[in-house]
């Protein structure tokens, strides 16, 4: 089933990054048919100028509209299912382009998403399925250092918070939607279709995962983690407060309009706390005075 499984991932600028990841696909136990890249205004990659190329597998790097103040991630997640899709794709594994996989990570959706649901212990499901993969946050390289050493990446990451424990080999349903996290997970084509893709009006990091968890919930759908399907989360740039703060505002606006009732999120319970966000009597949300 290896030509049915493509790889789908996003990014601007972090080129280290998108190579860590190609870099993790190659020493895979199982390669992908397809690489469906997605340039968020990134000029080096839009024009190829990146060594993503191999023999192994197909790379396709399509563009996506960016505006330079929030990427458009939600989009870019769309496009680069949209190309894997027409391509042929029957699995799609989503990883971001700070995300490296881990040996066995393709090896073990395909195990769980191309075999009947009840082998897996899954049961009966009726509505769509998200597969994720549990995430390791990897430490920065050390001074000088060119690369992660592939085979030594799970002695080398801890545990990220809401990450369970689960054994390879072991599927586990989640009933906590909020730990949905978009930064790596598979689904079927056929499911990720019914959902309709995420909502392009986030931009930015925040409420697109959860919005798009959501939409997967209403629909009857399950969460479940699978054991040996690990990602691998290299150290991102941090957002600037001021920055964070209106994509947060942003993100409670759209999500109230798409879903009549405020959000409630980890993320915006944090930046109200701080004191930087404010959360008016009727649930709306707002920049702090």
């Amino acid at each position: 089933m290896r030509e049915h499984i493509a790889v789908l991932t996003m990014t601007r600028g972090r080129h280290e990054q998108l190579l860590g990841q190609v870099d993790g696909l190659s020493v895979g136990s199982r390669p992908p048919f397809m690489h469906s890249v997605v340039s968020m205004g990134d000029r080096d990659l839009t024009r190829g100028r990146l060594p993503l190329g191999t023999d192994r597998w197909r790379t396709v790097v399509r563009p996506v509209p960016t505006d330079r103040r929030a990427l458009p991630l939600a989009a870019a997640r769309n496009l680069a299912a949209q190309e894997a899709i027409d391509g042929g794709a029957e699995v799609l594994v989503f990883l971001d382009g700070d995300i490296i996989p881990g040996s066995r990570t393709l090896e073990r959706y395909a195990e769980v998403l191309t075999g009947p649901r009840a082998s897996v212990g899954l049961g009966h499901v009726d509505g769509p399925v998200l597969w994720c993969g549990p995430i390791l946050q990897l430490e920065p390289l050390e001074p000088g250092a060119v690369g992660y050493p592939m085979r030594r990446l799970n002695t080398l990451a801890r545990r990220t918070p809401g990450t369970p424990r689960v054994r390879v080999g072991e599927v586990r349903v989640e009933k906590r939607w909020e730990l949905f996290r978009a930064l790596a997970f598979a689904m079927t084509t056929e499911d990720f279709l019914a959902t309709g893709g995420f909502h392009p009006g986030y931009t930015g990091h925040g409420l697109e995962d959860a919005d798009f968890a959501e939409v997967v919930r209403r629909a009857g759908g399950t969460m479940a983690w699978v054991g040996g399907a690990t990602a691998y989360l290299q150290p991102g740039q941090q957002v600037a407060p001021e920055h964070e703060v209106r994509i947060a505002a942003n993100h409670a606006r759209i999500w109230r309009e798409r879903w009549d009732e405020s959000a409630n999120h980890p993320w915006l319970a944090r930046l109200v706390a701080e004191g930087r966000l404010t959360r008016g009597q009727d649930g709306s949300y707002s920049l702090a005075a």
